[in-house]
């Protein structure tokens, strides 16, 4: 096997990392959103636990991708593409962090009746995971218009938020002891726009690793 042929091999080996590790993001939403609205205590908690999973993947592939920069040298393209691995990875972990504050709420909620809008926040949090599947879709195709696409939809996300958190604040103001349930899922609600804002900065890191350039889709 050639320096070439090895360096490649080693990329597709990171490459599959980071799926592992975006698989496991997507399972941690939802299993964090069955949490809140099946009220399992013992599953938000495994959310929780689990985290670690995903901050010591994150770790692997850094250190991989540290390792790979040192003994190869990478330059141009092939240097774009281990420094945007770094940069989703970083996204996915971040995006981890958000599941883990989803189930957070669900354990403090325990207990409380929750209203019709959690409804809604379960098609929200189908919508962003979808986008997380797509996103990490896009950057191992390498897929500039997918990335766009992509972005194009988290339009969707933030409409949805919006709905949401204006259901919310007029429940809390028509009834005050509504207040700490309506301000427990807005959080969730807030947690879920934030992973499709960080599945917009994968897409504009795609981009940046095909064509060298930043742009701002969002």
């Amino acid at each position: 096997m050639t320096t070439r042929d090895a360096f490649h091999q080693e990329l597709r080996e990171i490459e599959e990392a980071v799926i592992q590790m975006a698989s496991l993001v997507e399972a941690a939403i939802a299993r964090a959103m069955q949490a809140l609205t099946r009220r399992d205590t013992l599953l938000a908690d495994e959310v929780i636990t689990s985290d670690g999973a995903i901050n010591e993947l994150q770790r692997s592939i850094r250190n991989r991708c540290i390792s790979v920069m040192a003994r190869q040298a990478p330059v141009a393209r092939d240097l774009r593409e281990l420094s945007t691995v770094q940069l989703v990875i970083n996204e996915l972990e971040r995006m981890g962090d958000h599941a883990v504050g989803i189930a957070k709420q669900s354990v403090r909620l325990q207990g409380v009746e929750l209203p019709p809008t959690i409804g809604d926040l379960s098609e929200l949090a189908k919508l962003v995971r979808e986008q997380v599947r797509a996103g990490i879709q896009a950057f191992i195709d390498v897929n500039v218009q997918a990335a766009r696409d992509i972005c194009a939809k988290d339009d969707e996300i933030d409409h949805q938020y919006g709905a949401i958190f204006a259901d919310l604040l007029d429940r809390m103001a028509k009834n005050t002891a509504y207040i700490p349930v309506g301000a427990g899922l807005i959080f969730v609600a807030h947690d879920l726009e934030r992973i499709g804002d960080r599945v917009t900065n994968i897409c504009e890191d795609v981009i940046y690793m095909v064509t060298g350039e930043i742009e701002e889709l969002n």
